[in-house]
């Protein structure tokens, strides 16, 4: 099965997952999607593991707008996946993708987003859910992408407390970190192809739904 990411920014969780994950998994990432020129470290690890990378500016697009300029970076994402034969993209872009990408990759495209969706969707989510003040629990979320703003299905969360947060000196790190373990899992599933959609919900075969877990932990 072949991998792709489409990322913007540093995406130092594909770094960290290359660093400590990768030489142990028999995937195949080919290929790389940026919308921006690579971080350093990334474009090191990336041609040490052999993974392409394509780069489009996104402030080098054409198009007036953001509607314009997401369409054509999802038409050059789109080509970039047939000619490498991807079978799932995976998404720490910031930009939302639309058009043709969308329909030949149905189920296919896959986001991950640092909020427990449906609550808190789009940019800045994490200072959302702070914000929101009621919140205890933040965490991230992996989701299938659609036409939407974070509304695809729901493939796996994660969460803890919102007082972790606070105690790590708000440091965004502190919840995005839990996505490098989630990608890392789902990769796995997706070789293994463990997903199914069953009456308009995802479900990894083998999966266990029925642990639970107490926030704060509490001992006597």
């Amino acid at each position: 099965m072949n991998f792709a990411f489409y990322i913007s920014g540093k995406s130092n969780r594909l770094f960290h997952y290359l660093t400590h994950f990768y030489k142990q998994r028999e995937l195949n990432i080919k290929l790389v999607v940026s919308d921006n020129i690579l971080d350093k470290r990334l474009e090191s690890i990336l041609n040490q593991f052999g993974i392409s990378t394509k780069i489009y500016e996104y402030k080098k697009l054409l198009g007036k707008t953001y509607k314009e300029k997401n369409e054509v970076l999802s038409d050059r994402i789109l080509q970039e996946l047939e000619e490498f034969q991807i079978d799932y993209c995976l998404s720490f872009g910031s930009h939302l993708l639309s058009g043709l990408l969308l329909d030949k990759y149905k189920n296919r495209l896959i986001n991950f987003h640092p909020a427990i969706l449906p609550m808190y969707p789009g940019k800045n989510a994490i200072d959302q859910a702070v914000c929101a003040g009621n919140t205890f629990l933040v965490g991230n979320t992996v989701h299938f992408i659609d036409e939407g703003v974070d509304t695809g299905k729901i493939i796996m969360q994660s969460v803890i407390p919102l007082e972790s947060f606070y105690s790590n000196n708000n440091d965004y790190d502190a919840i995005l970190n839990l996505q490098i373990e989630m990608l890392d899992k789902l990769l796995l599933i997706l070789e293994k192809d463990r997903i199914v959609i069953k009456d308009g919900r995802v479900k990894i075969i083998g999966a266990d739904y029925n642990r639970s877990n107490l926030y704060p932990a509490i001992t006597f």
